[in-house]
């Protein structure tokens, strides 16, 4: 499965490229507001802190098609967002992780320019999203071998709206974004080099947050 959305990804890509009547890149970093995340009915006592955190990434967009004056396109991204502080306990043992993710989303965008040094624009598209944990601690100690986040892929829509304004040999992008996640996160109590599983797959969250970034776009 994993291979197959690498597949595809890899196709819209050079798809889009192909076709670009341009091309951006672009770096972003961005403050994380937790908007909305629901904590699934896992049967444990658990515990969301993951009011904020942050994150960044890099993004391509290939202006496809000139329309009513502005430019409709496809913006593939990775980013990193560190978001999630958890505290979770089962079978009488204390667990607490902070949830790292890996989304991949793929935007269909629209841009328009306002004057020659501004313009506004807005995105909407799905996003593949690749859980992981750092900082595990079991029972007070960490040990790290003995607690997973079942990385079951997770898909979700992403909403942006963003305003570019030209400074120097590109433009300096401000964006604010919705991220919806549609299936949930799950965890497992197994040691990781083994085939020895203490527990089935828990569904614990399902992740919404809004996104405040900043970042450094360049036309080629």
């Amino acid at each position: 499965m994993k291979k197959l959305i690498a597949v595809a990804a890899a196709l819209v890509v050079t798809s889009a490229a192909a076709f670009a009547l341009d091309i951006t890149a672009g770096a972003r970093g961005n403050f994380n507001i937790g908007a909305g995340t629901t904590l699934e009915d896992a049967p444990s006592s658990l515990d969301y802190d993951g009011n904020m955190g942050a994150g960044f990434g890099i993004y391509g967009n290939f202006g496809l098609l000139e329309l009513g004056g502005g430019s409709l396109g496809v913006q593939p991204e990775v980013n990193m967002n560190f978001n999630n502080g958890i505290n979770y306990s089962t079978y009488g043992t204390s667990i607490s992780f902070e949830d790292i993710t890996v989304d991949i989303p793929v935007l269909v965008t629209f841009t328009y320019p306002v004057m020659d040094a501004l313009s506004i624009g807005g995105g909407i598209g799905p996003y593949l999203s690749i859980p992981f944990a750092f900082d595990e601690v079991y029972g007070g100690t960490k040990y790290s071998e003995y607690f997973d986040i079942k990385g079951s892929m997770n898909f979700g829509l992403a909403f942006d709206v963003n305003a570019a304004y030209k400074l120097g040999p590109g433009s300096i992008v401000f964006d604010a974004r919705y991220m919806m996640d549609l299936t949930p996160t799950k965890i497992q109590l197994k040691p990781k080099d083994s085939d020895i599983d203490w527990s089935d797959p828990e569904e614990v969250l399902t992740r919404r947050m809004l996104t405040l970034g900043v970042g450094y776009q360049i036309k080629f």
